[in-house]
């Protein structure tokens, strides 16, 4: 008996990890390497939020926290949300996340989970996990071609063509890694 599941078997190696290693071994080579992998900022957290983290550690605010976040910070982001685009969500409509693809995962687990053979169209170019979590969570992928001519956008001829009775999902982001559109 393996004990590695099969679903586990199809996924494969995270290129991204690849390149960020080969472009950090250039690097200890002594070459001038830009890294474009990761999504990693080149620049320092603002001092403000240094000095909140170090804060919140002398607080001993180092327990677990509720799963969604922490109440004050849901609560700013559904501030934020209405003062800057209207938009009127309660708390519990709110989740905090260590990164997107973290809590697009826990969502296709949970909330509106994939049984086998659900279909989830992902425009391309995409963040190269996309297809694996979609694969690890029990769905199919389906890749749809976004072409530089048209901006690396959908377009709804191309959705429309995609989309079958099993199509459960559309991963769509604004902006969108790894090519930068945004949607109107």
């Amino acid at each position: 008996m393996s004990l590695v599941s099969e679903r586990l078997k199809d996924v494969r190696p995270s290129h991204t990890e690849f390149m960020t290693a080969r472009a950090a071994e250039l690097r200890d080579q002594g070459g001038d390497v830009i890294t474009l992998s990761q999504g990693e900022p080149d620049f320092d957290p603002p001092s403000a939020i240094c000095e909140a983290g170090i804060r919140a550690i002398r607080d001993l605010q180092t327990k677990y926290r509720a799963i969604a976040g922490i109440k004050p910070l849901q609560e700013a982001i559904r501030k934020s949300l209405r003062r800057d685009y209207g938009l009127g969500y309660g708390i519990v409509q709110i989740t905090v996340g260590c990164g997107a693809k973290q809590v697009v995962f826990n969502v296709q687990r949970t909330i509106v989970s994939l049984d086998p053979g659900d279909e989830v169209v992902i425009p391309t170019p995409c963040w190269l996990s996309y297809p694996d979590m979609i694969a690890l969570a029990g769905g199919k992928p389906l890749l749809v071609a976004c072409d530089e001519l048209h901006g690396f956008k959908l377009r709804s001829e191309a959705l429309e063509k995609a989309i079958t009775r099993r199509t459960k999902w559309l991963m769509l982001n604004s902006p969108c890694k790894p090519t930068g559109p945004v949607y109107s």
